[in-house]
């Protein structure tokens, strides 16, 4: 049974926030969460002025691991609430009511920084999953308000759209977008940032370390790609994006690990080493990488050759079109992945099979690259067929028009269809028809000749300026007309 330890600051905290007046003229459910300075609790009111739900329900299964103290608060009662697993059942009431729980932080220990829930120094990392109960069965289109209240100096990083901070209080308006994907926020001690650039904003938050990492290079390093982001077509394909950056202080890659989240909007988390030098960063692929995946929606994982290929063929051409890279650099870093890919493709299993398989498998060069040959193949025939009117830019960017920010799994054949709808083609499913079934890694002997993309290595090509496709392969490094 659990008896809780009692401090007379966060008593005095909590009766502070139980008197606080219900929000009048509230749209929609209105959660007030009240941190302590010491991150071992949060304290949760969730407000209904209207309707009240029959029941609250979590995402994740620690969930009710972590809840204590439920209660529905009413104009003249207050009713003490069991949890059954995930589920919340409420009395029904006809007035206006609250819902008030606390959740319990101090088990949230420092666990592998991949871990959904850990802790580190000053700020606490965790998946809204984990203690955010919400009426169950609310529509995506539904949006309420969610006030933290945190202690001075503090701050929160999350998915959902930041409204502002007043003083201690820091709102964000919640949609229930992709409830069952995965999201984190983070609160701490710690700034959050607005990086304003064409079509939307981002709102990135460097976590503390040890050793502290350089803020103002992380800052001008994470600033750099998304601007390169920004080249494929001259805006961010997201109006709105969480860019969580935390130093983890170890790992032979600046980026050990970094990952796109959807759970309630779009979200790049990345676990840096800031022990490693400037140049390291710059020279990095991980970051320009992830952002990439924000050109396309959510695509299921067992066509991951579709979601890694396009990025991987990104984190390429973006990077020479805001100068990380030479264009050379860049079609040789194009050519050494995919010679990876050669070298990593088993006979006898297509690439629908490995795809499906490649975590159990880890065929990551043969499904990565595959997709970026595809990708490199559909980009070279679009612009030869248009005269150099259409090219994958142009495509990603009228898929951004018609279907981003995206709310539900595409499958590969789905978004390959809708590609070939968008630009009045058959492009990219004759390359799937070709390639989704086939044991072989993409043939791009073709394309080489025609780009002028001489092989030299396995690792290095030499670039041919009179080659009948030289005007193509050097568009497709530089930044698009506007």
């Amino acid at each position: 049974m659990y008896y809780p330890q009692i401090r007379l600051p966060v008593v005095l905290l909590a009766v502070h926030w139980l008197l606080l007046p219900i929000p009048a003229h509230a749209v929609g459910p209105h959660y007030t969460v009240t941190s302590d300075e010491r991150l071992e609790q949060l304290e949760v009111r969730a407000c209904f002025e209207s309707a009240v739900p029959t029941r609250l329900k979590a995402r994740l299964d620690d969930a009710s691991g972590l809840l204590r103290d439920a209660q529905l608060h009413t104009s003249d009662e207050v009713l003490e609430i069991e949890p059954r697993g995930t589920i919340l059942e409420l009395p029904p009431v006809s007035t206006p009511a609250c819902v008030h729980y606390r959740v319990d932080l101090e088990s949230v220990s420092k666990r592998h920084w991949r871990s959904n829930n850990w802790r580190r120094q000053d700020a606490i990392i965790i998946d809204p999953g984990s203690w955010l109960w919400i009426a169950e069965g609310r529509g995506s289109d539904e949006r309420w308000r969610l006030d933290f209240v945190l202690p001075a100096d503090y701050d929160v990083s999350a998915p959902w759209s930041r409204i502002g901070r007043n003083g201690r209080m820091v709102s964000y308006e919640v949609r229930t977008r992709m409830p069952q994907r995965e999201a984190r926020i983070a609160i701490g001690r710690f700034r959050v940032e607005s990086i304003e650039l064409p079509g939307g904003r981002v709102r990135y938050a460097l976590l503390s370390g040890t050793p502290e990492p350089d803020t103002d290079f992380i800052r001008q390093w994470v600033t750099t790609g998304a601007r390169a982001l920004a080249t494929a077509y001259g805006r961010l394909p997201v109006p709105d994006l969480q860019l969580l950056v935390v130093p983890v202080g170890h790992g032979d890659e600046p980026v050990p690990w970094g990952e796109v989240q959807r759970g309630g909007g779009d979200a790049v988390h990345l676990f840096i080493n800031q022990r490693l030098s400037e140049e390291a960063f710059m020279n990095d692929w991980v970051l320009v990488h992830e952002l990439s995946h924000l050109l396309h929606p959510v695509i299921i994982s067992d066509d991951r050759w579709l979601s890694e290929g396009i990025a991987s063929y990104y984190q390429n051409v973006l990077r020479a079109r805001v100068g990380l890279k030479s264009p050379e650099s860049a079609w040789n870093k194009l050519h050494a992945g995919f010679e990876r890919g050669i070298r990593g493709t088993p006979r006898g299993r297509s690439l629908a099979e490995v795809s499906e398989t490649m975590m159990r498998d880890r065929s990551f060069m043969r499904v990565y690259w595959s997709g970026a040959a595809i990708a490199l193949l559909a980009d070279v025939e679009l612009r030869r067929r248009s005269d150099g009117a259409q090219s994958l830019d142009t495509a990603l960017e009228a898929l951004h028009a018609c279907c981003l920010p995206a709310d539900r799994h595409w499958t590969g054949r789905e978004l390959m269809q809708e590609l070939d709808r968008l630009t009045g083609t058959r492009v990219f499913m004759e390359l799937y028809n070709e390639h989704i079934g086939s044991d072989e890694f993409p043939d791009l002997a073709a394309v080489y000749e025609e780009l002028g993309l001489e092989r030299v290595s396995t690792t290095r090509l030499r670039l041919d300026p009179e080659a009948s496709g030289a005007s193509i392969c050097a568009s497709i490094m530089a930044v698009p007309d506007s």
